[in-house]
């Protein structure tokens, strides 16, 4: 159920839902509860335009907006809540690269 999800977050923030402070947005994972009642959404930014605690803000004043075009395309009885957080994978392995490089620099 999570990668339906997914699939349609992705298509919506591309055709229904715009939100141009997020730059490139990317939803990036999505767990389901057992009950289907809240999906949990991870988000990856780039050239965001705000701060990621700024466009976590915006998402959960857009949720309701969000929720009701996801649950006309979900085949479920009910629209999970929807909680979303920031993805900050990518920055943490880059992050660790840097260290990395800077260790062999170093030697």
């Amino acid at each position: 159920m999570g990668d339906e999800i997914l699939h349609l977050l992705g298509n919506l923030f591309i055709s229904e839902v715009f939100i141009p402070e997020a730059g490139l947005l990317t939803v990036t994972q999505v767990k389901v509860t057992d009950d289907l009642k809240i999906a949990k959404v991870y988000l990856s930014f780039f050239e965001n335009k705000k701060s990621v605690e700024d466009l976590l803000i915006i998402f959960k004043d857009k949720h309701s907006l969000i929720r009701h075009h996801l649950g006309a395309q979900l085949t479920l009885k009910y629209t999970p809540e929807l909680r979303f957080y920031h993805d900050d994978t990518l920055e943490q392995a880059e992050r660790i690269e840097s260290l990395i490089e800077k260790i062999h620099k170093d030697d």
